[in-house]
């Protein structure tokens, strides 16, 4: 199976950076991370990846600055890249800075915006993706198909809802960390959903119910006021 495109995020806002590089994971990319523009121009040196996303105000280097440094040939191949900016952010920041005003910008209201961004750049279709974007999470014996949204524990399938599906896959892809409630909420209902009341609760406790009767074991651990850890 070929390997998964790899992607260079660099953003220097901290919320924005782990927003982006969570969604693109979960969408089958694998990532690297960069908090400022120089970092990222190291990395591209070192380990030359399939597109950098940049954030529009870096704060060493204008966006667009770097997208257009990256974009330039010089004595190597150039590296696609584009420039993305979030909720809040104006159009003329890296004017400011000294950016190139031609290279354009990729405004974005929610994360799945840039998701379908980067799968149009690799020619993907933002409703099917092939094997190498979707496969398959396997933690001991769980195992999460993204291309089918199932899940099978010891060989055998456990039915869940499609937000209950999200909301597994995220942990899943994220076991190493505590995932917060708020990030959850973005990533599994939207980054613009009013998910009222107990509606987190409530999807857990179902969810830790399926997972508890196919496994004998509690999966999910609660970190309290932070979110919820996956715990295979």
């Amino acid at each position: 199976m070929p390997d998964p495109k790899h992607v260079l995020v660099a953003e220097s806002d901290p919320q924005a950076l782990e927003q982006l590089a969570l969604a693109l994971r979960s969408a089958g990319y694998a990532t690297w991370e960069a908090d400022t523009g120089r970092d990222a121009l190291r990395s591209v040196q070192i380990d030359r990846p399939d597109l950098v996303i940049v954030g529009l105000s870096l704060s060493d280097i204008g966006g667009r600055d770097l997208a257009r440094i990256l974009c330039s040939s010089g004595d190597s191949q150039s590296v696609p890249t584009l420039v993305v900016a979030g909720p809040g952010s104006h159009d003329d920041m890296s004017l400011a800075m000294g950016g190139a005003p031609e290279v354009p910008v990729t405004m974005w209201s929610h994360i799945d915006e840039v998701v379908t961004k980067v799968n149009e750049m690799f020619d993907l279709s933002a409703e099917s993706a092939p094997e190498c974007y979707s496969a398959p999470v396997v933690v001991q014996d769980v195992t999460i198909h993204p291309a089918s949204m199932t899940v099978d524990i010891g060989g055998k399938p456990v039915d869940l809802t499609d937000k209950e599906f999200r909301f597994l896959q995220v942990l899943a892809l994220n076991e190493a960390r505590t995932c917060t409630r708020d990030e959850l909420r973005k990533l599994v209902w939207g980054q613009e959903a009013d998910v009222i009341g107990r509606t987190i609760d409530v999807l857990v406790s179902r969810l830790r119910s399926k997972l508890t009767a196919a496994t004998g074991r509690d999966l999910i651990a609660t970190v309290r006021g932070i979110g919820y850890r996956f715990t295979a």
